[in-house]
């Protein structure tokens, strides 16, 4: 018996083995004899099945697994045919760069000279261009029923007085419509007019904390460069929440981890000290992207993260009463979104498809920044023009946004036969390589999202076999 060789990809896991096809996006267990034969397949076109296998390879076939692989499609994004019209009317969203300054100078922040290119600059956001911005929702907007307007910096509390006139401006537009406010701070200009107004107004605010004073003040300083920033975001915090305890699921923390500090100290800080133990937490390591310089990460806190880990594994199957860690829970939602949600069944005659990474502009991420320039989402570098996608004076630029959307054609062929297609995790900005797109930057990242994405089917498969019901527990269902 022969087969032509399937495009899968086989793994091992303690003691079993399993194949991922990638036709059919089906995870099944198979033999090892299966195993042994299949994991080395780069130099062959066929493959003689023995005759010891050639039951367990038919009940495959039933199934569609080791289909022939068509690689006859075109590499485009499933809504990029349709982006203008979504653009036109189907808009969302919109978050603001009041401000490129900020009261702190965080040693880890991507403005704090640590980062190739940006830079704090004095540079703020008038209110004829907010304005401006704010209409251009509005008219992209018409079809959508909800609208999110969100602020961000630098730190975006030093323009206080222009988020008002936003604010007032916003809710004057888009009266009739579910309308909300998103901002992140420091949360250390936070005063009482500031909460009021927040709650008043349907704000839902992410505060950047780290944890205890000893963490929080090693990287969050003042613009001084020495004094820490702990005592006042701790007073602030804890007079918010006293003051409007009802307002709690509005307020979240996120904490960056500094992967030198002593994780367990970060960790117990968010799950047991009293004032913030029923807010939403999220941890998110360093990002490296950009970074002048080597990180090195602190054994003690990767076999910390880990253990905290192992423990919302565990809870995530219900053999643990409260979840280990807050600031590592994002990853279960992550797996259970990437693997769990994944769409099964062999696609024959497919036209196009998309490796996973980008996101939807105007739906899920719309950046203006303090100069009225468009970006897809205040996490590119807006000093490049490559990432600019238009302006509050000409509008969209579509073809641009379409490239953006489309990243996945820059390394066309390799992500055609690459096992891990629809896993990966590689958005636009894994290709910027100075100021420019550039197919080498992407692919230097492919080994790092194989990774990613063999870790994610392992675990997948851990938290299945054990029962774990993902999502419905995090969200208390």
């Amino acid at each position: 018996m022969k087969i032509k060789k399937p495009f899968i990809f086989v793994f091992k896991l303690y003691v079993k083995f399993y194949l991922y096809d990638v036709n059919t996006r089906m995870i099944v267990g198979i033999s090892k004899d299966l195993y042994e034969l299949l994991k080395n397949l780069d130099e062959v076109d066929y493959v003689k099945i023995p005759n010891n296998l050639e039951n367990e390879v038919n009940k495959l076939l039933k199934y569609d697994i080791f289909s022939e692989t068509n690689y006859d499609y075109e590499i485009k994004y499933h809504q990029s045919e349709y982006i203008e019209d979504i653009l036109k009317n189907s808009m969302k969203t919109i978050t603001l760069q009041v401000t490129q300054n900020c009261n702190l100078r965080c040693k880890y922040c991507v403005y704090s000279g640590s980062y190739e290119n940006r830079v704090h600059s004095n540079k703020r956001m008038s209110f004829e261009t907010a304005q401006k911005a704010i209409d251009f929702l509005h008219k992209h907007s018409s079809l959508s029923a909800a609208i999110s307007v969100g602020f961000y910096g630098g730190e975006p509390l030093l323009e206080m007085e222009l988020l008002k006139k936003c604010v007032d401006y916003a809710k004057k537009i888009f009266d009739g419509k579910d309308l909300s406010f998103t901002i992140t701070t420091n949360a250390t200009l936070l005063t009482e007019e500031v909460m009021d107004f927040f709650v008043v107004n349907n704000f839902y605010v992410t505060i950047s904390f780290d944890g205890p004073q000893k963490i929080q003040d090693k990287n969050r300083v003042m613009a001084d460069g020495k004094q820490g920033s702990f005592n006042v975001v701790m007073k602030n915090v804890e007079y918010f929440l006293k003051k409007y305890p009802d307002f709690t699921e509005h307020i979240s923390f996120n904490a960056v981890l500094d992967p030198t500090n002593d994780f367990n100290c970060s960790n117990e800080f968010f799950m047991n000290y009293e004032s913030l133990k029923k807010n939403n937490a999220r941890g998110v390591l360093i990002s490296t992207e950009g970074l002048k310089n080597d990180l090195k990460q602190d054994e003690s806190f990767k076999i910390a993260y880990s253990y905290e880990m192992f423990k919302n594994f565990l809870w995530s199957c219900g053999k643990l009463d409260d979840v280990g860690s807050k600031l590592t829970i994002a990853y279960i939602e992550q797996v259970e979104q990437m693997v769990g949600k994944r769409t099964i069944g062999l696609e024959k005659n497919k036209k196009y498809s998309h490796p996973g990474g980008p996101c939807l502009i105007g739906v899920h991420k719309f950046f203006v920044n303090a100069d009225g320039y468009f970006y897809p989402c205040e996490r590119v570098d807006e000093s490049i023009e490559c990432t600019r996608i238009g302006n509050l004076d000409d509008g969209l630029d579509i073809e641009k946004i379409k490239m953006l959307l489309n990243i996945g054609k820059l390394t066309e062929n390799e992500c055609k036969k690459c096992w891990a297609f629809q896993f990966c995790t590689q958005c636009l900005r894994s290709a910027v390589d100075g100021d420019h797109l550039s197919k080498n930057k992407r692919l230097s990242k492919c080994n790092s999202s194989r990774y990613t994405a063999e870790q994610s089917l392992k675990d997948y498969i851990v938290l299945k076999e054990c029962g774990s019901t993902f999502g419905k527990r995090i969200k208390g269902e």
